[in-house]
């Protein structure tokens, strides 16, 4: 007899994915995961050293030129932001290009029907999938800054004898609910999901110099 599903069972529903498909996997939330590791650390570490890099810059053009308080400000307050989802288009490219350990991303065509063909993870491929995923970060992390706010803010006095400290949790705290969102929607809204003419699915890993297997069948029939 079969088990309840453990957390890290996919949403989706079982019968979605025909169990004699064997190219295909079934994604959880130890794929989601990874894949929300292998983008959330490389693009924090890039966005922090262009902020610093940008942000010295801004303050040097602001204390050695004529250039206005009103439009230098502005500029470092949200130059993060920009940063941020510039950055997050490019490693996402570099997501749907990466093998992981024990598989890779692949995205079918015919919405991965009958006859798919594994495609080329293109720029223009990549822009819809990074759009979906930087329009629904920004509305769910809006969601959850509003529906967090209370316990953030208790949490984070309880470090105000030392405000050093308070604006390091503080920081530390928003760059975990801000992992949180991405990690929702990449498990939730793009594995095994379709953007336009293509889903974004779980293959076997690659090897070197071996054509990618197409899938034989349908992964997931709504």
């Amino acid at each position: 007899m079969l088990g309840p599903p453990s957390i890290f069972d996919t949403p989706h529903a079982v019968s979605a994915a025909p169990l004699s498909l064997s190219n295909y996997i079934q994604p959880n939330l130890g794929h989601g995961l990874r894949i929300w590791w292998a983008f959330f650390w490389p693009a924090t570490l890039i966005v922090a050293f262009l902020t610093f890099i940008l942000n010295f810059w801004l303050r040097w053009l602001y204390e050695n030129t004529n250039a206005p308080g009103s439009l230098i400000g502005p500029a470092m307050k949200f130059s993060p932001y920009v940063l941020t989802y510039i950055v997050a288009l490019f490693v996402m490219y570099y997501i749907l290009h990466k093998n992981f350990r024990r598989f890779r991303i692949g995205l079918l065509s015919h919405r991965g029907g009958l006859g798919s063909e594994l495609l080329e993870p293109t720029l223009r491929r990549t822009i819809r999938v990074w759009w979906t995923y930087s329009w629904r970060t920004f509305v769910y992390g809006l969601i959850a800054i509003f529906v967090t706010a209370i316990p953030r803010a208790v949490f984070v006095g309880l470090f105000g004898w030392n405000h050093r400290l308070e604006a390091l949790v503080a920081a530390l705290v928003g760059i975990a609910l801000g992992g949180a969102v991405g990690l929702f929607v990449i498990y939730s809204n793009i594995l095994d999901e379709d953007f336009g003419d293509f889903r974004v699915c779980l293959l076997p890993k690659s090897e070197a110099n071996v054509a990618p297997a197409t899938p034989a069948a349908d992964p997931a029939v709504s």
